[in-house]
């Protein structure tokens, strides 16, 4: 059975918080219980049209085409993209397949100006899922990805950090950047069989480089 912990999307500017609280929080390991998990509320405010400030979250013009898929040939990651759609609640759901990334839509597509965001699953029930090694990821490495126009933006890694839900770093995910970026996210770290959770998140920055 698979099991999965979803986030209620609030207005843009606090959409900065999600992937603190893991946006894309994971399937339980084998041998967890066949309790499901509750959606993990970060705010009650509901999913408005309210935009943020200039400069609060990051810059972007709508023109690059969107991503189908990632390639990390160092960690063997070879997966479709797809974007992630939230519920009649407001709730970001994960990605449906453990070997697909999921794309925060709302966010810069790769390759535009601004911190675009891709996340994927650890593992599942099953094993190793699409961002399994993502831990692994040295710096200096290339990502990827390739986009509905047939065109393909490489991006290589500067970064890799690991932090705690409960101090996630808002600021260095989503805020503005001069340039194209990249964000790589996926969860990590000690794993609550109480909460059927990890209690961190893995995070791979990246830049444009191609």
């Amino acid at each position: 059975m698979k099991r999965t912990e979803a986030v209620t999307v609030v207005d843009q500017p606090r959409l900065r918080l999600l992937v603190g609280a893991c946006l894309f929080l994971l399937w339980g390991l084998a041998g967890c219980g066949e309790r499901a998990i509750e959606p993990l509320v970060i705010d009650e405010t509901p999913l408005t049209s309210q935009k943020p400030s200039a400069g609060t979250l990051y810059a972007t013009d709508g023109q690059a085409p969107v991503p189908v898929r990632v390639r990390i040939p160092v960690i063997g990651v070879d997966a479709p993209i797809n974007p992630l759609q939230v519920d009649e609640r407001g709730v970001l759901l994960p990605p449906e397949k453990n070997d697909a990334a999921g794309w925060w839509k709302d966010g810069p597509e790769p390759g535009e100006r601004g911190p675009a965001v891709v996340a994927g699953h650890v593992d599942s029930d099953r094993g190793p899922a699409v961002f399994f090694r993502l831990s692994d990821l040295p710096t200096g490495a290339q990502v990827l990805i390739d986009r509905a126009d047939r065109t393909t933006v490489m991006f290589t890694t500067y970064r890799l950090e690991r932090h705690s839900k409960n101090a996630f770093p808002t600021q260095a995910v989503y805020g503005s950047t001069p340039n194209s970026e990249l964000r790589l996210i996926t969860c990590g770290g000690k794993f609550d069989d109480t909460d059927n959770r990890y209690l961190a998140n893995v995070i791979v920055f990246a830049r444009r480089t191609s």
